[in-house]
């Protein structure tokens, strides 16, 4: 299965100042054109949905993981180990249809402001990295890290083989390598980052060269921006079918909508509950 090349998104329609009632609209009607409906239902719709995963409260101690707990929290990244929030499996397939970014920081015209955008029966929805950095209760600063294995001019001194060696995980193919010599406290940053920051499917005990890049800035202490990373991710992960794709962040995107005022009426939640803990 691939993903449909479609157009940019062109609405007909003005959108109103309110946004629509998405319960009151055949599910056809969220999309402003044929494309994206066959988008949806070809694609979209049967992407996998990776539940929300959080942390347990007092599984990990402090005393016996200082360096986890002190590479985590350099990062500023405590907040999200431990969110628990219903989830809509349905409205995350339809937003994924239509997400697009702009990323006015690399823009060739000077323009500054970064927006995640989606659209929804017509109606256009906007978020500023500000208004993330405060849904997610992380830090808008760091290095800007698009994710995969771009490596950003901050950290031009990243060296692939150099990182290996320092966080003790080696080379299984091209860009993949395992981490069965990591140190333990450095494991544990792996397996939150793909479980709950950057989540994602497939085998959690190969990094790819993306968690290389990612786990050697945080064991330097070269703090990220995060909003940026998981916003990013979150664009990133609608691009592709390979195997480690899935729609995950689905606790964020209930705080997305929730925040942009979208209808979330007649809509079936999923609740996070123990199962979903680690």
């Amino acid at each position: 299965m691939s993903r449909r090349k479609t157009p940019a998104v062109k609405l007909k329609n003005v959108p109103s100042k309110d946004p629509p009632q998405l319960s009151q609209l055949p599910l056809r009607k969220w999309f402003a054109n044929k494309e994206l409906w066959e988008d949806y239902q070809s694609f979209y719709s049967k992407m996998p949905i990776l539940p929300p995963r959080f942390l347990s409260e007092g599984l990990l101690s402090e005393d016996k993981h200082p360096e986890f707990w002190e590479l985590l929290d350099h990062q500023g990244l405590r907040p999200l180990l431990f969110t628990q929030e219903r989830y809509y499996p349905r409205m995350m397939a339809a937003v994924a249809t239509t997400l697009r970014v702009h990323d006015g920081i690399y823009d060739n015209e000077g323009d500054g402001e970064f927006r995640l955008r989606f659209w929804l029966a017509g109606f256009k929805y906007t978020l500023d990295l500000d208004q993330l950095s405060s849904i997610l209760s992380l830090r808008n600063s760091g290095v800007l890290f698009k994710g995969r294995s771009e490596v950003p001019k901050r950290l031009t001194s990243f060296d692939s083989e150099t990182a290996a060696q320092r966080l003790r995980v080696l080379r299984i193919t091209g860009k993949k390598y395992s981490v069965s010599a990591m140190k333990t406290d450095h494991r544990l940053l792996q397996y939150m980052l793909s479980y709950i920051w950057l989540p994602r499917r497939g085998n959690h005990r190969v990094l790819t060269e993306e968690d290389l890049i990612i786990l050697w800035a945080m064991v330097r202490k070269v703090t990220l921006n995060w909003p940026y990373l998981i916003a990013w991710h979150l664009v990133n992960s609608t691009t592709s079918c390979l195997v480690n794709t899935g729609l995950g962040h689905g606790a964020l995107w209930t705080k997305i909508f929730e925040h942009l005022g979208v209808d979330l009426s007649g809509e079936e939640a999923v609740l996070v509950d123990d199962k979903n803990a680690i």
